[in-house]
């Protein structure tokens, strides 16, 4: 019973101290989670930026702006389906 003095003991701050400790690591983690889920999930996005160059790609041989050859060149570039 004396090993856990700190803790039971009415005038010592050692429960008060664990909790704060608890606290403080909850935070700490919880700020970490959030941190790198923001930073995963950004707004930018290169494989859409990808998609969105294929699609213009698309509109401009529909317009008939490229040839066939040009067309298929530059979607083998950019990786297009």
């Amino acid at each position: 019973m004396f090993f856990f003095w700190p803790f039971w003991y009415i005038g010592s701050y050692g429960i008060v101290a664990l909790i704060w400790d608890l606290v403080g690591i909850v935070f700490f983690v919880l700020f970490l989670y959030l941190f790198f889920r923001w930073f995963r999930f950004r707004p930018w996005n290169f494989h859409d930026k990808s998609n969105e160059a294929c699609e213009i790609l698309k509109r401009r041989y529909a317009a008939g702006e490229i040839t066939r050859e040009e067309y298929e060149e530059m979607k083998k570039d950019l990786h297009c389906k």
